[in-house]
This record gives C-alpha cells, sequence and structure tokens, in this order.
C-alpha cells in the first residue's frame, strides 16, 4: 500500500506555498487575512500605557480589562449615549452624567448592576416625580435649590421638597465618589489634622455617624461658615443641607437600603467599611475653598 507523504513526516507540496507568518496564525486560530480583532490596534486605546500610568501616578488600580472587553465597551457606550439624550429631553430636571461608567461600578463599593438600580431607577424616579410635580407650577423654571429653599418647610409641597431634595442629595453624592478614590489634598489634610488630630480619625467619626443613623437618610459633612469649622450631619429620609443656608456640604453617604442592598444586603457596616476607598476628595476639596474664600473652580452638577 502506498504511504501517505503525512505518514512519513514529509511536508505536503501545497504546505510549501505558505508563507511561516500564515502558519503562525493559523495555529491561534486564523489566517492573516482573518487577524483576531484582539491583534488590532484601534486608535482609542494607542494610549493604554499613558493612561495606566496616570492611574497608578494617582493612586488607582490600573484598568487591566479595557482590553478585554473594548468592543463591549463601544457598544455599551453608544446605548448610554442615546439614552442619556432620552433622559435629559424629559422634563426640565434630568439625571446627571455619572464622572465615571455605571456598567463597570464603582469599585470596590459598589457593583455595576447596584449602581444600574441606584441610579437608573431610583434616582431617576424621584427625577420625573419632581418634573411632575412643578409642571405648571411657578416653581418651574426655578433652580433646584431655589425650590428646596422655597418648599422644605411648606406641609402643602412637601412632595416637592422630597424629591427635589433627594435629587440634589443623589447629585452630590454621585459626584463624591469614583472609582478606587483619590488622595487627599495637602491643604484639605492639613485643616483635616487640625480639628480631628488626623484624616482616620475623621473618617472613624464620620462612619460612626452614618451607622447609628437609624433608617433611612443621609450623612454629610459640611463646613459651618458661621462657626468657622468642619461638622458633621445626620439628617433623616430626605433631609438636605441646603435647608442651612450657613453651611457648605463638602462630603456625603447615602444611607437608604436601596443604595447597597444588592451588594450587601442590610449590612450596612460593610458598606461604610469601603467608602473611603472611593471618596473623591478634590470635590471636597473644592467646596471647602469656596466656604473659606480661597481661590476654587466653580462647578454645577445638576
Amino acid at each position: 500500500m502506498r504511504r501517505s507523504a503525512f505518514s512519513t513526516g514529509a511536508v505536503p507540496a501545497i504546505a510549501a506555498t505558505v508563507s511561516p507568518a500564515a502558519l503562525q496564525a493559523s495555529r491561534r486560530g486564523g489566517l492573516v487575512m482573518h487577524t483576531p480583532k484582539s491583534d488590532i490596534e484601534l486608535g482609542r486605546f494607542k494610549f493604554m500605557e499613558q493612561y495606566n500610568e496616570f492611574r497608578n501616578r494617582s493612586g488607582r488600580a490600573p484598568d487591566y480589562y479595557v482590553e478585554k472587553y473594548r468592543d463591549t465597551y463601544w457598544r455599551v457606550d453608544e446605548y448610554i449615549r442615546r439614552a442619556e439624550h432620552y433622559i435629559q429631553s424629559q422634563g426640565f430636571f434630568y439625571l446627571p452624567t455619572l464622572e465615571f461608567p455605571w456598567y463597570r461600578g464603582c469599585l470596590p463599593l459598589l457593583s455595576s448592576y447596584q449602581i444600574r438600580l441606584h441610579y437608573g431607577r431610583h434616582h431617576r424616579a424621584y427625577v420625573e416625580k419632581l418634573n411632575q410635580l412643578i409642571e405648571g407650577t411657578p416653581l418651574y423654571g426655578s433652580n433646584l435649590d431655589e425650590i428646596i429653599l422655597r418648599t422644605h418647610d411648606d406641609v402643602m409641597l412637601t412632595g416637592v421638597y422630597n424629591n427635589a431634595a433627594q435629587h440634589y442629595n443623589h447629585c452630590f453624592f454621585w459626584k463624591c465618589i469614583q472609582p478606587y478614590g483619590s488622595n487627599i489634598p495637602p491643604d484639605l489634610k492639613a485643616a483635616v489634622e487640625k480639628q480631628y488630630g488626623s484624616v482616620e480619625e475623621f473618617e472613624k467619626i464620620f462612619t460612626d455617624a452614618a451607622l447609628n443613623l437609624f433608617g433611612s437618610g443621609w450623612v454629610y459633612w459640611v463646613y459651618d461658615t458661621r462657626l468657622g469649622q468642619f461638622d458633621i450631619l445626620s439628617l433623616s429620609n430626605a433631609g438636605c443641607p441646603l435647608t442651612s443656608t450657613h453651611v457648605v456640604p463638602l462630603l456625603c453617604v447615602d444611607v437608604w437600603e436601596h443604595t447597597y442592598y444588592v451588594d450587601y444586603e442590610n449590612n450596612r457596616a460593610a458598606f461604610l467599611a469601603k467608602y473611603f476607598n472611593v471618596v473623591d476628595w478634590h470635590w471636597a476639596e473644592r467646596h471647602w475653598k469656596r466656604a473659606t474664600g480661597q481661590e476654587y473652580y466653580e462647578m454645577k452638577f445638576w
């Protein structure tokens, strides 16, 4: 019986016409003309090394997953762009654009699913209800802080106040956090150490206040312009610091259960233990400098 060329170890004639690059490509699952997408350099990701270097220097963890999931990210980016256009076209107030992509979560504190429920359902419900309540009233067209000040002590407008205050609280909360947080700026750190002794001691006092707040509500770290010092406010339900004209909010944490129930169930302590891992101290410093008359950059966040 005639033996096959393959059985003798000889290379068939057709293989001699295939380039080494094509053979190497075929071993990894495709020919040269069908190079896997992971091997194609795309413009949006040419600067990943510099981006990761920036994250390392700023104290954040490198982003190792962009290359793996970049095609998914592009599809989600387009979905978010269309969704935000829809959201912002409904009513007078609208959901703010987050400083981080919700579909990647705010690690290590919140998962993407938790943020989707909190931001896309709970926060959005407050905005939609607020738009319904002010439609056709003298409040329509007013600024959010003006609505809060005009309705917080009016029992006939309790519904308007609750939804307006919750919209403000959530907008401020989203600005207070970012994935993996940031380092505290030197000027703010010196001021915190002067009043509290250390940053760690302040974090403990703030966490204890949030842990001991009964029921749902908000805990704000504020600067009291009347006393010239920091203070911590524990506000139940839809309490809002804007009702006190002598305080300037710096940081806040939401202790309503819808903030953490997916990731931590009813374990508020576990949620608060990771809060300062995602705090954006630069946001707090900006408002502290505004309160103390120092140079700062003005930013709108609703």
